[in-house]
């Protein structure tokens, strides 16, 4: 793929001139079956790209795709329009060992198969997964339809995959070596951490600050220590400061001792909701005060109620 292409997303795929002089890509309404040529007016289409309309369930879904989470009200506002003007954009595929598979337009895909659609228009191109990886990346950067872990994961992958370097994948993507260098380095840290920012209930930023910190169990509890009191950017960052400090509580005049510090009784409640979520098989949160607490335990209908109660040892008798 050329590098001019690469960083102008889906329309590098289906339109543009190419070295080759190829012309941009003219779509009409799509009446017949495949293969359709393009309109007696338009250009000639992109090399190695045919247009086609295909039954919805010959296509799968791509193992490049980074996009991991998808918005239901998104998906919805999609199967409205669907609904009321058709599929208009088509799908972008590539045929691998005889099997269609989808380049670009997953929530389209998904759309289209939630509403029971038994045809759909593609385009079908050919492409390497290097190449599938780079456009689903730049199509998805584009749109800003990827959270950070996804784009980090992305980076990643075209790294270690592809044997890229950082700033091979920042020329690419169109982003500077740093961005991507700070982006992958939210991959180091822990699962529970990573879940919440993929989540969005912590924000690129709030990750910066915690991977100032070296020890993953400390990083786990001052993070659910942010999400729960909804700790901005900045007052993340100095909790990291003075937990890099090692700051202490003095002891009370009394002269009992004095409170453990709270970077450590944070690292032992996490060690315990994590031990408990693990013996569990489930998602446990465990709230702490000075006084009292309580711990909330999830369970999904009455047979997985049943094997917690199994599991505890607890007679539902």
């Amino acid at each position: 793929m050329q590098k001019n292409a690469l960083g102008q997303g889906l329309g590098a795929l289906i339109s543009g001139a190419s070295r080759r002089g190829a012309g941009a890509l003219v779509l009409a309404p799509i009446a017949q079956t495949s293969p359709m040529p393009p309109p007696p007016a338009a250009e000639p289409v992109l090399p190695g790209t045919r247009v086609l309309r295909v039954p919805l369930d010959s296509i799968v879904a791509s193992p490049m795709q980074p996009r991991r989470t998808f918005r239901e009200e998104q998906l919805l506002e999609l199967m409205d329009s669907i609904k009321e003007h058709g599929l208009i954009q088509p799908l972008i595929v590539r045929r691998v060992h005889g099997q269609l598979e989808l380049i670009a337009g997953e929530r389209r895909f998904r759309a289209s198969k939630r509403l029971g659609l038994t045809d759909v228009p593609v385009i079908e191109r050919e492409a390497t997964d290097r190449d599938v990886l780079e456009m689903a990346l730049i199509e998805n950067l584009q749109r800003e339809d990827l959270n950070p872990i996804e784009e980090a994961e992305a980076f990643w992958r075209l790294s270690k995959e592809f044997a890229l370097r950082q700033e091979d994948i920042a020329r690419r993507v169109g982003k500077n070596r740093a961005t991507v260098a700070n982006s992958m380095r939210l991959l180091d840290l822990p699962d529970d951490v990573k879940s919440l920012i993929g989540q969005s209930r912590l924000s690129s930023g709030h990750a910066k600050a915690l991977l100032g910190l070296r020890d993953a169990a400390l990083q786990s509890a001052v993070a659910d220590q942010v999400v729960r009191q909804s700790m901005t950017v900045r007052q993340t960052e100095r909790l990291v400061q003075q937990e890099l400090a090692g700051k202490k509580e003095k002891p009370a005049a009394s002269g009992k001792p004095a409170a453990p510090p709270a970077r450590d009784l944070n690292a032992t409640l996490h060690r315990i909701q994590s031990n408990l979520r693990h013996k569990l098989a489930t998602n446990v949160t465990v709230h702490h005060g000075d006084k009292k607490g309580r711990i909330e335990i999830e369970y999904y209908g009455n047979d997985d109620l049943g094997r917690l109660l199994e599991v505890l040892g607890v007679d539902a008798e």
